[in-house]
């Protein structure tokens, strides 16, 4: 009988332990963290949607596309991005593609009330114009704040506040760090190019003069002390907007740009080696360089004209020591990192309307008006050397994210048009925040929200008016998000493959 009565006691204490568990995990679920899936690639590749990753067996990179099961694909569309967008992928390498869910994020939801928000966190909060609907969590980063006035131009984030004159928004190292998307890496030309589907067409470095450079195994020779060039071919592979994630998608005619990070690993023969990279944008030169001790960045026009300088100090160069150099160009700013650390930074200030002239290369005849969204033009890149042989390897290109200025679609008048809006939400005029007669301007508990993959991202620039729930009830304002529908910040990414059991070991924060 004793044995019985133990039985059911500890039944009971197990019902009563699952019940407070349950009670607890609700509790923390509701207003602590609480996970997410990402459905979409808006945010790729910081964060992906369903997708497949493929690794490629000639560059021996892995990458994601975004997919969707019901895609009639053809197979020629799968490129190696490595080789440019022409060099399809080996059938080996797309037969083995593994089909992945979207990411699987952490919220937290108790930050906001008493932190933040902040410029180029990435937020989850309610879809303003369906709460209720499928698509009712979205996930962006937040590129407006409370009371700014947004103008994105040239790709770019601007801001003013109660009138001052509008200024770059520069992201913190930290967040541009982790934004970086690879373009070019000499540790990834192909290992076999007879074995190529289609003739690759070579590097996009082109090495001036020809006869005092060699390449072997995926490592560059200079073997002269001489001046010497390594320039890049636009025309090989074109430094733009475009992303392997959406090579399945609908093709889109890309923006050129020149927020990039261009590094290499230099391993001189000799204490003496010079080293640069020049920057040729905005109708300016920019170059970094760095020689014995001394390192510089310097600002100037194309007639030669210095506009800025600044030095930093380095260690110094010795023979057969290998040197990493990062040159960064982005959000109008110039850094240099060596071994990791940054040693100098040169900050220039364009409004947005010198921007876009700039860009364009337009003088003050032709109206700001008509400049928006034209998009810029491609940058020259080049190395020079001199002093010293040397041997270079891992030579890389990233871009960074770029905004669009995009048209409005007629999805933006699908909930009812509030009166007075009615030309603020018109389809085909400019995007919210991305012409001047279209400036976002932002109430004081209002934020402006874009995806990372502006390409194919419907985000604040494009939705137009919110939903009847919330024009009713919390604000009637199209395109912003307020502060109400802010369900916290999104902290880390794990993944939740078979047995359903989240592999922690991987988690990732989110930048």
């Amino acid at each position: 009988m004793a044995s019985t009565e133990k039985a059911k006691t500890n039944i009971i204490e197990t019902l009563q332990s699952l019940i407070v568990a349950f009670v607890f995990a609700m509790v923390f679920r509701g207003f602590v963290v609480e996970g997410f899936v990402i459905p979409t690639g808006s945010m790729a590749p910081t964060l992906m949607g369903q997708n497949l990753l493929l690794h490629s067996d000639q560059t021996g990179q892995d990458f994601a596309i975004g997919y969707d099961p019901r895609m009639n694909i053809d197979q020629l569309r799968f490129t190696d991005p490595m080789l440019g967008r022409n060099v399809p992928l080996s059938l080996a390498s797309i037969k083995n593609a593994q089909s992945r869910l979207g990411d699987r994020v952490l919220v937290l939801k108790t930050l906001y009330p008493f932190f933040g928000p902040y410029r180029y966190d990435v937020v989850v909060f309610k879809n303003p114009t369906d709460t209720q609907g499928l698509s009712a969590n979205y996930i962006k980063r937040l590129i407006g704040l409370p009371g700014e006035t947004i103008w994105i131009a040239d790709g770019d984030i601007f801001a003013s506040k109660h009138g001052s004159t509008f200024e770059i928004q520069r992201k913190p190292d930290s967040i541009q760090r982790s934004l970086w998307r690879p373009v070019s890496d000499t540790d990834a030309i192909p290992i076999d190019t007879l074995a190529l589907s289609r003739p690759w067409r070579g590097s996009p470095w082109i090495a001036k003069p020809t006869a005092k450079w060699a390449v072997k195994d995926r490592t560059w020779f200079c073997t002269s002390a001489d001046p010497t060039v390594l320039a890049w071919d636009q025309n090989k592979i074109l430094i733009d907007d475009w992303l392997p994630y959406n090579m399945l998608m609908p093709s889109m005619r890309s923006q050129p740009l020149a927020d990039i990070r261009v590094s290499a690993t230099l391993t001189p023969e000799d204490s003496s080696l010079t080293a640069g990279f020049t920057l040729g944008t905005l109708q300016h030169r920019f170059t970094w360089s760095i020689e014995g001790s001394t390192a510089t960045l310097s600002m100037k026009t194309l007639r030669g004209e210095l506009v800025q300088e600044v030095h930093g100090a380095i260690d110094e160069i010795y023979a057969g020591k290998p040197i990493r150099l990062e040159c960064w160009h982005a959000d109008q700013a110039m850094g240099l990192y060596v071994q990791g650390d940054k040693v100098a930074e040169l900050l220039y200030s364009f409004t947005p309307e010198e921007r876009l002239r700039l860009a364009t290369n337009s003088d003050d005849s032709i109206p700001v008006e008509d400049l928006a969204g034209q998009g810029g033009r491609a940058a020259t890149l080049e190395w020079h050397f001199h002093g010293s042989p040397f041997v270079l390897s891992r030579l890389q290109v990233d871009h960074d994210l770029y905004y669009r200025s995009d048209k409005l679609r007629s999805s933006a008048t699908k909930n009812p048009t509030k009166v007075g809006n009615e030309d603020l939400v018109r389809a085909g005029t400019p995007a919210y925040g991305t012409h001047p007669d279209k400036l976002a301007v932002l109430g004081e508990d209002q934020f402006l929200m874009a995806g990372d993959n502006s390409v194919y991202s419907l985000d604040g620039r494009l939705w137009g008016n919110p939903d009847a729930y919330v024009a009713a009830q919390i604000d009637d304002s199209p395109f912003t998000v307020h502060r109400d529908l802010l369900i916290g910040k999104a902290w880390g990414v794990y993944w939740l493959p078979p047995p359903l059991i989240p592999e922690f070991h991987r988690f990732q924060f989110i930048r």
